[in-house]
């Protein structure tokens, strides 16, 4: 509800009049002042229709302004004090009358940073309009004090309280969530300018791997555009290394912006003075935070589930339980690790085990820290106590939740874990932002990476490959990627996904690539597999790609995997070594058939390499199909040889070999349905 004031100033004590025109001279109170550069000029965050609306309900810039009306018509009740009450008391309403007008506008300044799709001008700006409206019922005010409560200026205040009212109500009807009348957008579109179908499907772990496959295609379109929407956290001098452009992607995605923003930069400011002045025993608690990941991974999936269950509920009492579930996973994990690392960051000790009432206790003791507050705003005692004693239930006669007995909005539980964790992912922003932007003074102890940043440098690999996963999974030394289904086109890529993550992390015994699809075989190479294509590879990824020579002995290796007969397997190598022979060769022989000696050089070059990983294949098999093998790479290196002498246009037609072995042997993929045995 708006606050009302009056018409009229109506009668006023002359003691009164004078008190205030003494009080509002004193040096140290002044009016509040208008922006010169507050607010923005142009709006740089794209965000979508729904994020727009969070921004808007997580700013609450009516309930602002309503706490600006509370001081004026407390301020205003002075006008019939006597000038002792008025000396008393009115230095301290305008102090607070002032850091309301502050408080509001840097919110709306917060606010006005981004940029909402299929929105209104008036919309847009209405953050800005209400700032003004709000400074200017203020400066209003101090105007009327200046003449002692005259009627004629309190008109003015008046007027700009009612216009910032109706700008309210209006950011409040646009704040409504109405998702009948929510546009259906894609919000990675929107936000970073790649499709959902690249990024959306899978878990949140993974995303790395998606991020940097998607990136790959455009990186430089796409880095220039994200630094553009990030320009409030870093400048254009920072690189983007795969962390910081994983952390900021994530920012730029997440479903409550006003407050992942804010905790971001304010998380970016708090570990860079500590960085400044104490590098050491700052590195030391971000570590140590850092050492937590294992139970931050177990937390998130959790989380994840949580928020899955309580979607697909089909009855209240249902949803409430997940709602809870997931209230409680947020604030005794995400909540209390990142509450104990800041205050380990101000100096505070953190008790071993601490209780969350601990936590918020101590995080009130710093409520100088504008961080602090924000964290210890995420814990509400009466929730965690009912949750934590399970005293909670729905009642299904009122429709309401009950915790500890009091009702609830099963809908506030869930918005509060929603934002806490948000804030939390916020410092995690921030803590990237800072250390990418002070590397010089980070001290970095030595490196003992537990099996989550195992997992992390798995993922880059797999994105650094082009090769999206949509999970990750760990049992013992085995690894499981979950992908989408692998295609001829991209077979080879998953192979060098498999190639470059045995490099990440060296004691993986084996690699199991799972398709979506369920009646699809997994790709499965050992370590027997990977050593070879690794040996293959070894002297070549600077100056060539490697993957058409070390994928052959991964596939036999996976051929056998899958269970396939040697002859089978022998094909398969045998056709793709052919295949890749032929291919290189037409693809040279007009350069060839112009007596390019380069080109020449170059198929020479290749084809010894084919031969090379064929051999290395060949290791792998055993009988007949090891034979046949050896003697098909031995024939490509005498063919090598004997062209080494001959004129370019000689090679037009060369290596006849690998056309007969092209029509002699028919691949089979067992990882790709639908192909039967026929050759592609």
């Amino acid at each position: 509800m708006d606050v009302s004031l009056p018409d009229q100033l109506g009668a006023v004590e002359r003691e009164s009049c004078a008190a205030v025109q003494a009080v509002i001279r004193k040096p140290n109170l002044t009016a509040p002042r208008d922006e010169t550069g507050g607010q923005q000029d142009v709006a740089f965050l794209p965000v979508t229709r729904a994020q727009w609306k969070s921004v808007l309900r997580d700013a609450d810039l009516p309930g602002l302004q309503r706490e600006t009306d509370e001081m004026v018509a407390e301020i205003l009740r002075l006008r019939t004090a006597s000038g002792g009450t008025v000396g008393n008391q009115l230095p301290e309403l305008l102090r607070r009358l002032g850091r309301s007008v502050a408080a509001l506008g840097a919110v709306a300044d917060e606010v006005s940073r981004f940029s909402p799709s299929r929105t209104s001008a008036a919309e847009r700006r209405a953050a800005a309009d209400l700032a003004r409206a709000n400074r200017a019922e203020a400066q209003a005010l101090f105007a009327c004090l200046e003449q002692g409560w005259a009627e004629s200026a309190w008109a003015a205040v008046r007027k700009h309280a009612l216009a910032a009212q109706a700008i309210g109500r209006a950011l409040e009807a646009a704040a409504r969530i109405d998702q009948a009348g929510l546009p259906d957008e894609d919000v990675y579109q929107r936000t970073l300018g790649v499709s959902a179908e690249e990024l959306g499907p899978g878990s949140g772990v993974a995303s790395r791997a998606r991020l940097l496959a998607a990136w790959a295609k455009d990186p430089r379109t796409l880095d220039r555009r994200l630094r553009l929407s990030m320009r409030h956290l870093i400048d254009d001098s920072l690189p983007l290394t795969v962390h910081l452009l994983n952390q900021l992607a994530v920012l730029a995605l997440t479903d409550r912006p006003l407050v992942t923003h804010r905790a971001t930069l304010l998380a970016r400011d708090l570990v860079t003075c500590h960085l400044k002045s104490e590098p050491e025993l700052t590195c030391s608690a971000i570590a140590r935070h850092g050492d937590r990941e294992p139970e931050m991974l177990s937390s998130h999936r959790g989380q994840s589930a949580y928020r899955d269950a309580y979607n697909r509920a089909e009855h209240q009492e249902e949803k409430a339980r997940a709602a809870m579930d997931l209230h409680r996973a947020v604030l005794e994990g995400d909540v209390k690790r990142t509450a104990t690392v800041v205050l380990e960051l101000l100096g505070r000790a953190v008790p071993q085990g601490a209780s969350l009432a601990t936590v918020r206790d101590l995080l009130a003791a710093e409520d100088d820290q504008p961080l602090c507050r924000l964290l210890a705003s995420t814990i509400r005692s009466d929730w965690r106590n009912a949750n934590a004693h399970e005293d909670f239930r729905w009642d299904p006669v009122s429709s309401t939740l009950l915790l500890g007995g009091q009702p609830a909005e099963l809908d506030q539980v869930l918005d509060a874990a929603i934002r806490a964790r948000a804030i939390c992912r916020g410092f995690e922003h921030g803590v990237a932002v800072s250390y990418a932007q002070n590397a010089s003074l980070i001290i970095r102890g030595a490196e003992d990476p537990n099996y989550v940043s195992r997992d992390l440098a798995i993922l880059q690999a797999a994105g650094e490959a082009r090769f999206p996963v949509l999970d990750i999974r760990r049992q013992g030394s085995l690894v499981r990627l979950d992908v989408p289904d692998v295609s001829i086109e991209t077979l080879r890529e998953a192979c060098r996904a498999i190639l470059r993550s045995a490099m990440a992390d060296p004691g993986v015994e084996r690699w199991e690539v799972r398709q979506c699809s369920p009646d699809r075989l997994p790709l499965c190479v050992d370590r027997t597999g990977t050593r070879a294509g690794l040996q293959v590879a070894e002297s070549l990824w600077e100056s060539v790609d490697p993957l058409p020579f070390a994928e052959l002995p991964m596939l036999a290796n996976a051929m056998t995997n899958a269970g396939e007969p040697a002859e089978t397997a022998v094909s398969t190598v045998l056709f793709s070594a052919a295949a890749h022979v032929v291919g290189e060769r037409d693809r040279l022989s007009t350069a060839l058939g112009q007596g390019d000696a380069a080109a020449k050089d170059e198929l020479i070059s290749t084809t010894k390499l084919i031969s090379g990983g064929a051999k290395a294949a060949a290791q792998l098999l055993e009988g007949p199909g090891r034979r046949k093998l050896l003697a098909f790479a031995e024939i490509l290196a005498g063919e090598c040889h004997r062209l080494g002498s001959a004129r370019p246009c000689e090679l037009v037609h060369g290596f006849a070999p690998a056309d007969r072995t092209l029509r002699r042997h028919a691949p089979r993929w067992p990882w790709i349905t639908g192909l039967e045995n026929s050759a592609v």
